[in-house]
C-alpha cells in the first residue's frame, strides 16, 4: 500500500481533486447545518417568551424535540438506502416546510412538543442521508477527511444564525399567547425556515448522487508514488543483514 509521503503528492492531489467536488453540494451541506440551527437554536426561548410556557414545560417539549430529531435521522438516512439519497433529502426539506403553521401556531406544551417533534423529525432526518452522501460524493483520494471537513465549514458558515434570527425577533414584535406585545421568533424562524427548505430541495435536485458507490474499488491516495524500501516494506538486502547482525550479537553472547 502506497500513501503520501512528500507534501508536493497532497498539494497535486488537491489540484487534481478540488474542482471535482459538486458546487451543489457544498450549497446543500450548508444550508442544511442553516435549518438545523435556525429550527432549533431559539425554539426553547420562543416557547417562554411567546408562547408563555414556564422553564420546566418548555425544557419538556425541547426534550421531545431532540428525540424527533434522533429518530428522524436514524428512520430517514436508513430510507435513503432504498430510496436515494437526493430524493429522501428533497422529501424531508419539503415535509418539513409544510409543517411550519403547525410547529409555530399551537398553544400548550403538548401541542408544541408534537409539532416539534416532527418538524426536527424532517429537519434532522435530510441530516441523516448527509454523512453517507458526502462520503458517496467525495473525491477517492479523499474519502476519509472530505465528510468531516465539509461538516464543520457548514457547521461554522451556519454558527450565526441563531443571533440573526434572536436579532430579528428582539425587533419585531407580535401578540401571541405570552402577551399583547411579544418578540417575533415565531414568525422569524417559520420565514427562514421555509426559504431554506425551499433552497436545500433545489440544491439537492440539482446536485449529482452517487449511491452505493463501493470505495474499495477506488485508488487509495498517492497510489502511484515512489515509496524508498526499508525493513517495513520488506527489503530484502536489509532483513538480510539485519539477521546477520542478530546471529553475530547471539554468537558473541554464547562464547562469552
Amino acid at each position: 500500500m502506497h500513501l503520501l509521503h512528500h507534501p508536493h503528492d497532497l498539494v497535486q492531489l488537491l489540484q487534481v481533486n478540488l474542482p471535482r467536488i459538486p458546487t451543489p453540494l457544498k450549497h446543500a451541506d450548508k444550508l442544511t447545518s442553516i435549518s438545523s440551527h435556525t429550527s432549533q437554536d431559539s425554539y426553547t426561548t420562543f416557547m417562554r417568551e411567546a408562547k408563555g410556557l414556564n422553564n420546566a414545560a418548555a425544557s419538556r417539549a425541547s426534550i421531545w424535540m431532540k428525540v424527533g430529531a434522533c429518530v428522524g435521522g436514524c428512520i430517514i438516512g436508513y430510507t435513503s438506502q432504498f430510496v436515494g439519497r437526493r430524493r429522501a433529502m428533497i422529501v424531508a426539506a419539503l415535509m418539513s416546510g409544510c409543517l411550519i403553521p403547525a410547529w409555530i401556531l399551537p398553544s400548550g406544551e403538548a401541542s408544541l412538543s408534537a409539532s416539534g417533534f416532527m418538524m426536527q423529525f424532517f429537519v434532522q432526518g435530510a441530516w441523516g442521508v448527509i454523512p453517507i452522501h458526502l462520503n458517496e460524493l467525495s473525491p477517492a483520494a479523499f474519502r476519509s477527511s472530505f465528510p468531516g471537513i465539509t461538516y464543520q465549514l457548514g457547521n461554522m458558515i451556519s454558527s450565526p444564525s441563531a443571533q440573526i434570527v434572536n436579532a430579528l425577533a428582539e425587533k419585531i414584535f407580535v401578540k401571541d399567547e405570552g402577551g399583547p406585545r411579544v418578540p417575533a421568533y415565531g414568525p422569524v424562524m417559520g420565514i427562514a425556515t421555509a426559504i431554506i427548505a425551499i433552497g436545500i430541495a433545489c440544491t439537492v435536485a440539482v446536485g449529482p448522487e452517487k449511491r452505493g458507490r463501493r470505495f474499495e474499488n477506488e485508488a487509495i491516495a498517492g497510489a502511484g508514488a515512489v515509496v524508498p524500501k526499508d525493513i517495513e516494506t520488506g527489503d530484502e538486502e536489509l532483513e538480510k543483514n539485519a539477521r546477520q547482525e542478530v546471529e553475530i550479537v547471539e554468537s558473541t553472547s554464547e562464547k562469552k
